[in-house]
């Protein structure tokens, strides 16, 4: 049951209070610097033309990249900081399109693992503070897009807005767009009505929508959910117009019509791996996954309830998770077949999913689904950067984008594992080695508070 406000404003006032009196670990905070520099002899990955180019000078200032040119030791500029790039390689930040983070720490945790953006799938007011100091500076971590909170059919679910009339879903649009969430996120079981309102009201305010589900609603087409930022989710196209049915001879109509509306789609295989994986090896899988880099509210409360459900599974259960997920892996193989676009999302902050690491297990993931290795990278660079409209700023390595790119001694072509823990990230133009990158990740850690998130849950309730 949802608290009364004195009752909330109380809460929160308690978890402020212990905010205050809790002790913080000590460790040097790490900024970003707006050095010149310039990094020589290093390969360059192009994802969207899919070549590697040899032998390039990258030249960064201002948080941009200058120039990409032939490496020439001789016309290496004046006063700039040199970096031997010791024929290693560049790839675009990795962007990770579904996440669900609730404190600071997610953030510079993600890009220490060459995270640097991330969208934000159920947003919280907190989240529009963070995103405008990671873009300012002030929190060096993962820049991001931030979604509205849940809009949904469901009563009293947390950290929902519950919507059932063409008016409901207006007003909420309307706030929503107000507040300056980035995308309105709406769930696949409000009515006709309300989703039809709320892709008017959506389009009159010029906010994007990103849909748990690729299906409509009541008589409405698909067709009708063109221009959507994203649909999320392959396992709602197994449990949505599928019905449940793993046939893959009924997944042609299903694709065309989803083609047809240009939308691109997540798969969020990582999340339903993860679970399988629980199911299957139980406390031996749960042992691999990095305890500290979940919240602790978030973590006691997978424990209790998600978590504790897999432990149990019995075989039958296990044996279904794990033919549900191959299939997972056939429907995400034939949207690619179909050239859809997709996008990395990994649902990290879920089930215990690691932020940064969740990432790149999605990318695996995408691999076995039958993806080239220059295909993963394009789902979580330029797919991600295009559906966000931020494509001539983000994913992608040439003059005039964002510095944020990662650098690895070993090609990551021969094994996008490489890119798990890089020899170095760039991001807002400065340079941080794999010492830093540790520094930054353990320093969240370490800085990490329960009342903090138990006050920004609060405040979102």
């Amino acid at each position: 049951m949802k608290p009364s406000t004195i009752t909330k404003y109380l809460l929160l006032a308690l978890a402020l209070l212990l905010l205050l009196l809790q002790e913080h670990g000590n460790a040097e905070p790490i900024h970003y610097s707006n050095h010149e520099f310039v990094i020589t002899n290093v390969n360059v990955i192009d994802v969207k033309n899919k070549m590697v180019i040899p032998r390039q000078n990258v030249h960064v200032g201002n948080g941009k990249i200058l120039e990409i040119s032939e490496y020439k030791p001789a016309s290496l500029p004046l006063n700039v900081s040199i970096i031997d790039g010791d024929n290693g390689y560049l790839t675009p930040g990795l962007i990770d399109m579904h996440v669900h983070m609730y404190e600071p720490a997610a953030f510079p945790i993600a890009l220490s693992h060459g995270v640097t953006h991330v969208r934000i799938m159920n947003g919280v007011p907190a989240h529009l503070e963070w995103r405008e100091a990671l873009n300012n500076g002030s929190m060096v971590g993962s820049t991001v897009t931030v979604s509205s909170p849940i809009v949904s059919g469901y009563d009293n679910a947390p950290l929902h807005r519950t919507v059932h009339t063409a008016s409901q879903a207006r007003e909420a649009v309307r706030e929503f767009s107000n507040a300056g969430y980035d995308l309105i996120k709406v769930y696949g079981n409000l009515n006709q009505n309300a989703l039809t309102a709320l892709l008017d009201e959506a389009h009159k305010q010029g906010i994007p929508i990103g849909k748990h589900g690729p299906h409509a609603s009541g008589d409405m087409p698909v067709s009708t959910l063109a221009g959507f930022q994203s649909f999320e989710h392959a396992e709602d196209i197994y449990q949505g117009p599928l019905n449940y049915e793993m046939d893959e001879t009924l997944l042609p109509p299903i694709i065309d019509d989803l083609k047809a509306t240009g939308v691109p789609i997540t798969p969020t295989l990582n999340i339903f791996n993860q679970l399988t994986m629980i199911s299957a090896q139980k406390q031996t899988f749960l042992d691999t996954l990095p305890e500290e880099y979940t919240s602790s509210i978030i973590a006691l409360e997978a424990k209790k309830n998600q978590v504790s459900r897999w432990l149990e599974a019995p075989d039958a259960m296990v044996k279904h998770n794990q033919t549900t997920m191959a299939f997972l892996l056939t429907i995400t193989r034939a949207l690619h077949q179909a050239d859809i676009p997709l996008l990395v999302g990994s649902d990290s902050g879920v089930l215990l999913s690691p932020h940064g690491l969740a990432t790149h297990s999605e990318m695996q993931l995408l691999e076995q689904a039958g993806l080239s290795r220059f295909d993963v990278l394009a789902a979580a660079t330029i797919n991600p950067a295009k559906a966000l409209g931020m494509e001539k700023a983000i994913g992608h390595l040439a003059k005039g984008f964002n510095a944020e790119f990662i650098y690895t001694q070993r090609n990551p072509l021969d094994n996008l594992d490489e890119l798990v823990n890089p020899d170095a990230v760039v991001k807002q133009g400065t340079w941080f080695d794999a010492a830093k990158l540790a520094k930054l990740r353990n320093n969240a850690i370490a800085n990490r508070s329960f009342w903090s998130e138990l006050g920004t849950l609060i405040e979102a309730y």
